[in-house]
Formats: structure tokens, sequence, C-alpha cells
């Protein structure tokens, strides 16, 4: 059994089972982790609280078949933030495409700090973001037109369009640039 101290910002959470929860973060030394938290959907849980999306936490991880929470302490919770009308709708996307671009288990310094900035300020620099993943906006020409400059992104196949085609294909899995 290994056990591992580590910052997390967390950008997800689904059910599992009847009292567990799987947690997906992105933490500052190991990358995109989905960690299991035992009891994590009862009432009384002592983690669950930490474990809201967008949180900046501390996180105590043990590895034996799976990873596992063991203990967790809030260090922001980005409250004001949550309220700003501005901000959620450009959280929402940023963690969306994290989720969407970054495999488990690879650290990236650039994208920690990056997505710890964003969250701190309030700001949401998706064109940095994408950079980041290697999408550079400023360099890039619509997929089916060749125009520049693009003005959308499609996590679905990583691609962009422009403002007239990225119009044609809806709203859907759009991300404006």
């Amino acid at each position: 059994m290994v056990e591992y101290l580590t910052q997390a910002i967390v950008l997800n959470s689904r059910p599992q089972k009847e009292n567990d929860r799987i947690v997906d973060i992105y933490t500052k030394n190991f990358g995109r982790l989905n960690v299991r938290v035992i009891g994590g959907r009862r009432i009384l849980s002592k983690l669950a609280p930490h474990l809201d999306t967008f949180n900046m936490v501390t996180v105590r991880l043990v590895e034996k078949n799976q990873i596992t929470v063991t203990d967790v302490m809030t260090d922001e919770r980005f409250g004001k933030e949550r309220q700003d009308p501005i901000f959620y709708p450009s959280a929402l996307k940023i963690i969306s495409l994290v989720r969407s671009l970054t495999p488990l288990a690879a650290p990236d310094a650039r994208l920690w700090y990056h997505l710890a900035k964003n969250l701190k300020t309030g700001g949401g620099d998706i064109a940095t973001l994408l950079k980041i993943f290697g999408y550079d906006p400023m360099q890039a020409s619509c997929d089916s037109c060749g125009n520049s400059p693009v003005k959308f992104f499609r996590i679905k196949d990583q691609s962009f369009f422009c403002g007239n085609c990225g119009l044609k294909w809806g709203t859907d899995g759009l991300i404006y640039l």
C-alpha cells in the first residue's frame, strides 16, 4: 500500500455503488486521476463537502488495488466566483476541456498552474489552455473552409472552425474562443 499527499482541483464526481463516489481530479503531482471515495455519497460523509467541483483541495491518496481518497482538506472554495454569471460557464468549459483532452496519470505543470490561476482570478482563458494542449488557435485554420481566424473549437474531434462554418454545426460540442 502506497500513500500520496498532493494538491488537486476537483473536476467532476459521479456515484458508484450504493454509498461510494468516483471523483475526477487534476493533481499537481500526478495529473488527472479518477479516485474512489468510500462512503462519499452518505449524508454525513466528512469527505463529500470538500470534493465539490472547482474546489482546490489537499488530498491524501492510498493506492492498493485502486486509488482511494483517505483524507481531504479544502484549500480554496471559490465561493464568490461560483456566483459570477461569467466565471461559472467559463470554468465549466475549461473543466470540460481538461476532462476531454487530458489522459489519466499524465502530469503537466503548465496545465496545473494555468488551472489554478484561472480559478483564483475568475478568468477563463480557453485559447491559452488549448495552446497548452498543443492546439494553438492563432496558428489554426478552419477545418471546413481553411479560413483564418478561427472562432470555435469542437472537443469531439479536436477541430477548429471559423465563424461561418462553426454556426453550421450548431452549438453542440462547440466552444467559442
